[in-house]
Protein backbone atom coordinates (compact mmCIF):
# COMPACT_ATOMS: atom_id res chain seq x y z
CA UNK A 1 0.00 0.00 0.00
CA UNK A 2 1.13 3.31 -0.57
CA UNK A 3 1.75 6.07 2.00
CA UNK A 4 0.83 9.31 1.32
CA UNK A 5 1.37 11.88 3.91
CA UNK A 6 0.44 14.67 2.49
CA UNK A 7 -2.83 14.07 3.09
CA UNK A 8 -5.97 17.15 2.33
CA UNK A 9 -6.12 20.07 4.36
CA UNK A 10 -9.45 21.13 6.75
CA UNK A 11 -12.54 20.74 4.49
CA UNK A 12 -14.90 24.29 4.81
CA UNK A 13 -17.65 21.41 4.90
CA UNK A 14 -19.25 18.33 6.60
CA UNK A 15 -18.39 15.34 4.34
CA UNK A 16 -22.07 14.37 5.16
CA UNK A 17 -24.14 16.80 5.16
CA UNK A 18 -21.74 19.35 3.13
CA UNK A 19 -23.37 21.97 5.99
CA UNK A 20 -20.40 25.18 5.89
CA UNK A 21 -18.38 25.20 8.99
CA UNK A 22 -18.93 28.37 10.67
CA UNK A 23 -16.32 30.52 11.81
CA UNK A 24 -15.10 28.92 15.36
CA UNK A 25 -16.90 25.86 14.98
CA UNK A 26 -15.79 22.84 16.51
CA UNK A 27 -16.22 19.85 14.31
CA UNK A 28 -14.77 16.35 14.22
CA UNK A 29 -11.78 15.33 11.74
CA UNK A 30 -11.46 11.43 11.22
CA UNK A 31 -7.85 9.92 9.23
CA UNK A 32 -8.57 6.58 7.20
CA UNK A 33 -5.76 4.64 5.57
CA UNK A 34 -6.98 4.10 1.73
CA UNK A 35 -5.65 2.14 -0.98
CA UNK A 36 -4.30 5.61 -2.38
CA UNK A 37 -2.61 6.69 0.38
CA UNK A 38 -4.22 8.63 3.94
CA UNK A 39 -7.54 10.40 3.43
CA UNK A 40 -9.30 12.96 6.10
CA UNK A 41 -13.02 13.37 6.58
CA UNK A 42 -14.74 16.50 8.69
CA UNK A 43 -17.96 15.88 10.12
CA UNK A 44 -20.20 18.14 12.14
CA UNK A 45 -21.60 17.53 15.68
CA UNK A 46 -24.57 16.27 14.15
CA UNK A 47 -23.21 13.96 11.58
CA UNK A 48 -20.79 10.91 11.80
CA UNK A 49 -19.12 8.82 9.48
CA UNK A 50 -20.11 5.78 8.29
CA UNK A 51 -19.24 2.83 10.41
CA UNK A 52 -18.37 0.92 7.42
CA UNK A 53 -14.92 2.19 7.68
CA UNK A 54 -12.64 2.49 10.73
CA UNK A 55 -10.84 5.70 11.16
CA UNK A 56 -6.91 4.95 12.39
CA UNK A 57 -7.36 8.18 14.11
CA UNK A 58 -10.05 11.10 14.93
CA UNK A 59 -9.34 14.72 16.71
CA UNK A 60 -11.72 17.92 17.35
CA UNK A 61 -10.38 20.52 15.50
CA UNK A 62 -12.52 23.89 14.80
CA UNK A 63 -12.61 26.00 11.47
CA UNK A 64 -10.36 29.40 12.20
CA UNK A 65 -10.66 33.01 11.37
CA UNK A 66 -9.19 33.58 8.10
CA UNK A 67 -9.57 36.88 8.20
CA UNK A 68 -7.65 37.37 11.54
CA UNK A 69 -4.56 39.09 11.27
CA UNK A 70 -1.50 36.14 10.84
CA UNK A 71 1.85 36.85 11.98
CA UNK A 72 4.74 38.46 10.18
CA UNK A 73 7.18 36.00 9.13
CA UNK A 74 10.53 36.09 10.72
CA UNK A 75 13.28 37.92 8.51
CA UNK A 76 16.80 36.71 9.91
CA UNK A 77 19.02 38.27 7.29
CA UNK A 78 17.10 41.38 8.02
CA UNK A 79 17.58 41.28 11.90
CA UNK A 80 20.70 39.75 11.16
CA UNK A 81 21.68 43.06 9.18
CA UNK A 82 20.12 45.52 11.87
CA UNK A 83 21.99 43.37 15.04
CA UNK A 84 25.40 43.98 12.91
CA UNK A 85 24.44 47.85 12.36
CA UNK A 86 24.02 47.96 16.03
CA UNK A 87 27.91 46.59 16.78
CA UNK A 88 29.43 49.79 16.89
CA UNK A 89 27.29 51.97 19.12
CA UNK A 90 27.99 53.28 22.56
CA UNK A 91 24.41 53.75 23.43
CA UNK A 92 23.62 51.71 26.65
CA UNK A 93 20.21 51.30 25.38
CA UNK A 94 21.44 50.14 21.80
CA UNK A 95 23.82 47.86 23.49
CA UNK A 96 20.88 46.45 25.52
CA UNK A 97 18.88 46.48 22.71
CA UNK A 98 21.74 44.43 20.64
CA UNK A 99 21.93 42.09 23.39
CA UNK A 100 18.75 41.23 22.95
CA UNK A 101 18.74 40.66 18.90
CA UNK A 102 21.49 38.24 20.27
CA UNK A 103 19.14 36.10 22.54
CA UNK A 104 17.10 36.07 19.51
CA UNK A 105 19.08 35.10 16.53
CA UNK A 106 20.71 32.57 18.84
CA UNK A 107 17.35 30.76 19.32
CA UNK A 108 16.55 31.10 15.88
CA UNK A 109 20.15 29.46 15.08
CA UNK A 110 21.47 32.45 13.27
CA UNK A 111 23.91 33.09 15.86
CA UNK A 112 25.97 30.10 17.64
CA UNK A 113 27.32 31.02 21.29
CA UNK A 114 30.69 30.31 21.07
CA UNK A 115 31.81 31.36 25.13
CA UNK A 116 30.82 33.58 27.34
CA UNK A 117 34.08 35.47 28.78
CA UNK A 118 35.05 37.61 32.54
CA UNK A 119 36.06 40.78 31.67
CA UNK A 120 36.51 43.43 34.61
CA UNK A 121 33.59 45.72 32.44
CA UNK A 122 31.12 42.43 32.75
CA UNK A 123 30.35 39.39 30.85
CA UNK A 124 31.15 39.01 27.17
CA UNK A 125 29.19 36.96 25.22
CA UNK A 126 30.87 35.53 22.00
CA UNK A 127 28.86 34.47 19.01
CA UNK A 128 29.45 33.38 15.66
CA UNK A 129 27.23 33.49 12.80
CA UNK A 130 26.11 30.29 11.91
CA UNK A 131 26.69 30.75 7.62
CA UNK A 132 29.63 32.32 7.62
CA UNK A 133 31.52 32.14 11.02
CA UNK A 134 32.14 36.10 11.75
CA UNK A 135 32.88 36.59 15.67
CA UNK A 136 30.90 38.70 17.32
CA UNK A 137 31.58 40.12 21.16
CA UNK A 138 28.11 41.37 22.77
CA UNK A 139 28.22 42.87 26.63
CA UNK A 140 26.42 40.53 28.76
CA UNK A 141 23.36 43.52 30.07
CA UNK A 142 21.43 43.21 33.17
CA UNK A 143 17.84 44.61 32.30
CA UNK A 144 15.53 45.74 35.54
CA UNK A 145 11.50 45.13 34.67
CA UNK A 146 11.57 48.42 32.87
CA UNK A 147 13.79 47.75 30.34
CA UNK A 148 12.73 44.26 29.50
CA UNK A 149 9.14 46.34 29.06
CA UNK A 150 10.94 48.65 26.71
CA UNK A 151 13.18 46.42 24.90
CA UNK A 152 10.11 43.74 24.67
CA UNK A 153 8.09 46.54 22.94
CA UNK A 154 11.01 47.97 20.35
CA UNK A 155 11.17 44.28 20.06
CA UNK A 156 7.81 43.86 19.23
CA UNK A 157 8.49 47.15 16.62
CA UNK A 158 11.31 45.24 15.00
CA UNK A 159 9.33 42.06 14.09
CA UNK A 160 6.21 43.96 12.88
CA UNK A 161 7.68 46.38 10.41
CA UNK A 162 10.87 45.59 10.11
CA UNK A 163 14.33 47.13 11.11
CA UNK A 164 14.36 49.91 8.41
CA UNK A 165 11.54 51.59 10.41
CA UNK A 166 12.78 51.01 14.26
CA UNK A 167 13.32 53.76 16.08
CA UNK A 168 14.99 53.02 19.64
CA UNK A 169 13.75 55.18 22.16
CA UNK A 170 14.32 54.89 25.84
CA UNK A 171 11.46 53.32 28.52
CA UNK A 172 10.87 56.71 30.18
CA UNK A 173 9.91 58.56 26.39
CA UNK A 174 7.19 55.27 25.66
CA UNK A 175 5.56 55.77 28.69
CA UNK A 176 5.18 59.86 27.17
CA UNK A 177 4.50 58.38 23.91
CA UNK A 178 7.93 59.28 22.15
CA UNK A 179 9.05 57.90 19.19
CA UNK A 180 5.87 57.74 17.39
Amino acid sequence: MKHDWNMARRAETCTACQRVFDVGETFQAFLYETPEGYARRDYCRACSPAAAQEAIGSWRTRRPDLSAKKAVPFDREAIYAFFERLEATDDPQRRQFRFVLALLLWRKKVLRLDQTVAEPAGEVWEFAAARSGTTFRVPRSELDEEQLEGLSAQLEQLLATGPAELEIISPTEMQEGGGD
